[in-house]
């Protein structure tokens, strides 16, 4: 359902695998797919409580601060609250090129490029092919003034991806 942005419906399907979910980590899966479902739908709020119930129950959650992080820093909300959870989520797995490109766009939002730079090359190092991390790395290189490295990432970023927001979003920094 999430796939085909069908979000009423993925909420409806991850409430009842929460409802039926047995055990800790079943039931995070399901709050985390749920999250998802509900961000996608836009309810911003119920997203961050789903994801702040999974951090109440297990703090460490990796993937929880994560998410929750990045969907801060998507809404320009608390970004330094922001910074912390998804420093947390890489010390739990600093391999992560999901976690390692949360941490870059973290420093993007604060306007600490070379910080930013530094762990967006590191998420493409472990996942060269993430339209999501070629994208964000060529937004560093604009704020850098390196417009031909920026158009380089983007239109890497452009061959690589598949959502229709997202190519027409990246077409449009390659005007």
């Amino acid at each position: 359902f999430t796939q085909a942005s069908r979000t009423k419906d993925a909420i409806e399907a991850a409430n009842d695998a929460l409802g039926v979910a047995q055990g800790v980590e079943r039931r995070q899966i399901a709050q985390l797919t749920l999250a998802s479902a509900q961000q996608m739908g836009g309810d911003h709020a119920g997203a961050e409580a789903t994801l702040r119930a999974i951090l109440k129950e297990s703090p460490g959650n990796p993937i929880a601060l994560n998410n929750l992080g990045y969907f801060l820093l998507e809404r320009n909300e608390r970004i330094e609250e922001a910074l912390k959870m998804i420093q947390d989520a890489v010390k739990v797995d600093p391999t992560n090129p999901s976690y390692l490109d949360s941490l870059g766009w973290a420093f993007f939002k604060l306007g600490k490029f070379n910080e930013a730079e530094k762990h967006l090359k590191e998420a493409a190092r472990f996942d060269s092919l993430s339209s999501t991390i070629n994208e964000h790395l060529g937004d560093v290189y604009e704020k850098q003034g390196r417009v031909d490295d920026a158009r380089r990432q983007w239109q890497k970023a452009l061959e690589l991806a598949s959502e229709k927001s997202d190519l027409e979003r990246i077409k449009g920094k390659l005007k």
